[in-house]
């Protein structure tokens, strides 16, 4: 199925292109497949930072067919990118949406799924216990040093706005430099809200960055995030703190469109 993936480079970014929105999820689900099994082989275990949104929903459908013998669940710890400031039983929670289109198909034990906790009623004592929790399980292996945690995989959306995750265009959480996660206050001309996010320097340390973009809602940004990278968008400021190779995209042609006129 990855051959079903066009791949070209643009500005230096690798980009994958499937055909139409199925191919594209099962295609990325085969790549994440084969990435987890080469984290395991290298590190002894697959750690994922997920993204929410409406994007992933496909993907995440089609990574709950694979059973244990084709995924190392078993292996795998998940984490949130990061996380609206309402129950986990609110249809706006991303954790209900992988929830429901994940983790309640598949056999991955209890303990190493990492929810947030307590985000609706305390998001700032939310995301130090987030924080507490991401520092406990990447110990570092020099005590002396605070470091970051180094995920096998962060896999990210992009909005209309440019922004991932929930770092929002013109948001505090853009400069920070040493949290984890942090609660986010996101004020757009369509959100005057809280979430919780993971921070830029999180990101920057993944072992592989996988940006997913599907339809045409999504062809502008795309384009304007590869090819014109002065604009400054919070995703062009992830994908510039990551080291070279990092990043890829993961895209349909009707998102690509303008970048395959080109």
């Amino acid at each position: 199925m990855l051959s079903a993936l066009k791949t070209i480079v643009v500005h230096n970014q690798t980009i994958n292109i499937a055909v139409d929105q199925s191919h594209l999820f099962a295609a990325l689900a085969e790549r994440i497949t084969e990435l987890a099994r080469q984290s395991i082989a290298q590190d002894g275990l697959f750690s994922m930072a997920l993204s929410g949104g409406s994007t992933p929903k496909g993907l995440y459908r089609q990574m709950a067919l694979l059973s244990e013998q084709q995924f190392p669940w078993n292996m795998t710890y998940l984490f949130l990118g990061d996380e609206r400031c309402v129950p986990h039983s609110d249809n706006d929670s991303n954790y209900k949406m992988i929830s429901d289109n994940l983790l309640s198909h598949i056999s991955i034990p209890s303990t190493n799924v990492f929810p947030t906790i307590n985000q609706d009623k305390d998001p700032d004592q939310s995301a130090k216990v987030y924080e507490q929790t991401l520092r406990r399980f990447f110990k570092p292996k020099d005590k002396t040093q605070q470091e970051f945690p180094h995920f096998s995989l962060a896999l990210m959306g992009l909005g209309e706005d440019g922004h991932t995750a929930s770092l929002f265009p013109g948001s505090e959480a853009l400069d920070e430099e040493s949290r984890l996660c942090v609660a986010n206050k996101v004020k757009t001309d369509a959100l005057d809200t809280t979430r919780l996010t993971l921070t830029r320097p999180v990101f920057a340390h993944a072992k592989k960055v996988f940006f997913l973009a599907s339809g045409d809602s999504k062809t502008k940004i795309f384009n304007d995030v590869v090819s014109h990278p002065e604009k400054g968008y919070p995703s062009q400021l992830v994908i510039g703190d990551c080291l070279p190779g990092v990043v890829e995209w993961f895209v349909d042609e009707p998102c690509a469109r303008l970048i395959l006129k080109e």
